[in-house]
C-alpha cells in the first residue's frame, strides 16, 4: 500500500512539474458537432506575435497570426473569431473532421505554447426505442424480453418478474459500445425498464413500465393468458442535456398486441430533444 502510494505520489509531481515548465495546463474538451469552441490563454497577456494553429491526423494548420498593433490575419474567414484584447478564439460550428490539437504559441526569439487544447467532436447520438419482445410465463415468474434500438445498433436484456417486481439477470445493467456512444439497458424501481445512449455531449432516453401480462391480479402467475388482448404502458423521454434540462414527456398506451410472437411496433411520436454541448472554456 505504501509503495503505490509513493507511485501516485510520484505521478503527480511529474504532472504538477510538466505544467510548472511548459506554463500551461493542457485541456481535453467534447464539443458537439455544430457547437462553437471557445479557447482563452492563461497566465500573462503575450505582447509579441501569436499564432492559434491546429495539428489534425499530423498535419498542422494555422487559425490565425496576429501581431499586436496589425490587423489579425485570419485563415479561417468568418467561423474564427478573435479578440485583440484577450487573444482568446472562438470557432464557430465545429466539424466532426476538426478533432485535434490546438495550441497557442506566442512567436519571439523561440516559440512558446502558451495555451493547449486537445478537442474530440462528437455527433448527437440518435433517437432510442425501446419495446418489449418477448415473454416466457414460468411456473413461479415470468422473463420479459426488451430490446433498445437505435439507427445503428440494438441491444436485448431479460428481466424476471414476480407479481410484486422485476429484477435483472446477472444483477448488473447490459450494455454495449455503438459508433457513437454507448447503449444501456437498466431496471428502475423494479418496474421500469430504462434505455440510455449517450456519448460526452448528448443523450437519448427511453423508459418503459413493466407490466407482464402473465401476471393475473390475484398476484398469481396466470398459464391460460390472452396474449392479444395484452397491453403495455409505455413512456417515451428523449433527453439530450447532461446539465439536466428536460424534454417534454410523452405518454402512451401500446396494445392490443400479437406478444409473444410479435413484437409491439415502435412508437411514432417525437419528444423534443434538446442538445447540450461539452464543457467549453470561456
Amino acid at each position: 500500500i505504501f509503495s503505490n502510494y509513493i507511485i501516485k505520489l510520484h505521478i503527480f509531481c511529474v504532472i504538477i512539474l510538466l505544467i510548472f515548465v511548459s506554463g500551461h495546463p493542457t485541456e481535453t474538451l467534447f464539443v458537439l458537432e455544430g457547437d462553437d469552441l471557445s479557447m482563452v490563454i492563461h497566465g500573462p497577456t503575450p505582447v509579441d506575435q501569436i499564432l492559434w494553429r491546429v495539428t489534425i491526423q499530423l498535419k498542422t494548420y494555422t487559425i490565425l497570426a496576429y501581431q499586436p498593433g496589425t490587423e489579425p490575419k485570419n485563415y479561417y474567414g468568418k467561423r474564427a473569431e478573435f479578440s485583440k484584447t484577450t487573444f482568446s478564439l472562438q470557432i464557430k460550428n465545429l466539424r466532426l473532421n476538426e478533432c485535434g490539437l490546438y495550441e497557442a504559441v506566442v512567436i519571439s526569439a523561440t516559440q512558446d505554447i502558451v495555451a493547449e487544447y486537445h478537442v474530440t467532436v462528437q455527433e448527437q447520438v440518435s433517437p432510442v426505442v425501446l419495446n418489449v419482445s418477448s415473454v416466457s410465463p414460468g411456473p413461479e415468474s415470468c422473463n420479459v424480453t426488451v430490446t433498445c434500438s437505435t439507427q445503428s445498433s440494438s441491444l436485448n436484456s431479460t428481466f424476471t418478474c414476480t407479481p410484486r417486481t422485476c429484477s435483472e439477470d446477472g444483477g448488473d445493467p447490459a450494455e454495449v459500445m455503438t459508433s457513437d456512444g454507448s447503449l444501456q439497458i437498466d431496471l428502475s424501481n423494479g418496474l421500469n425498464a430504462v434505455c440510455n445512449h449517450s456519448n460526452k455531449v448528448s443523450w437519448s432516453k427511453a423508459t418503459m413500465e413493466i407490466k407482464p401480462p402473465c401476471l393475473e391480479d390475484d398476484g398469481k402467475i396466470g398459464e391460460n393468458i390472452d396474449w392479444t388482448n395484452a397491453n403495455y404502458k409505455c413512456i417515451y423521454v428523449d433527453l439530450s442535456s447532461p446539465n439536466g434540462d428536460h424534454s417534454p414527456t410523452v405518454y402512451s398506451t401500446l396494445g392490443p398486441s400479437s406478444l409473444p410472437l410479435e413484437p409491439i411496433p415502435p412508437q411514432t411520436a417525437s419528444p423534443e430533444s434538446i442538445y447540450a454541448a461539452g464543457s467549453i472554456p470561456g
